[in-house]
């Protein structure tokens, strides 16, 4: 089941596919708590799991950029929420105004990451190649 908040504009920057770490502040929640990012772009990520969160609650989130020391502060609102059939649970947030030195940070990083994926993509379709050639 999907859930999404009305959202007039959708995703405006590319996404790179993650796997970090991403602790999340709620009221209502007694600590932060730990959940792993899938799904990063510099408006927003998605997160694998299932902490009790409903549309439109705003939450402080802190995470690492992939490939840098630089640790994000920045506050976030639930903008969609998954559930599907096998259990898999997970949210979509939408960041708030995030400070330019943050911004830069980050898409650097997810430029780097991106490329890096492409570079992958591009050997495995080369290895794929000489495999269906031989």
């Amino acid at each position: 089941m999907h859930t999404d908040l009305p959202v007039p504009q959708r995703r405006t920057d590319a996404r790179a596919a993650v796997s970090i770490p991403a602790a999340v502040f709620a009221d209502g929640f007694d600590q932060p708590v730990e959940l792993e990012c899938t799904n990063l772009s510099s408006t927003g990520m998605f997160l694998h799991g299932n902490p009790s969160l409903t549309l439109g609650e705003e939450v402080l989130l802190v995470f690492i950029p992939p490939g840098t020391w630089h640790r994000i502060f920045i506050e976030a609102v639930v903008v969609r929420t998954r559930a599907d059939v096998l259990g898999e649970r997970g949210l979509g947030l939408r960041f708030a105004r995030m400070p330019r030195n943050d911004t830069d940070v980050l898409r650097s990083a997810l430029h780097r990451r991106r490329e890096e994926a492409r570079v992958w993509d591009v050997a495995v379709a080369d290895l794929e190649f000489d495999l269906d050639s031989n």
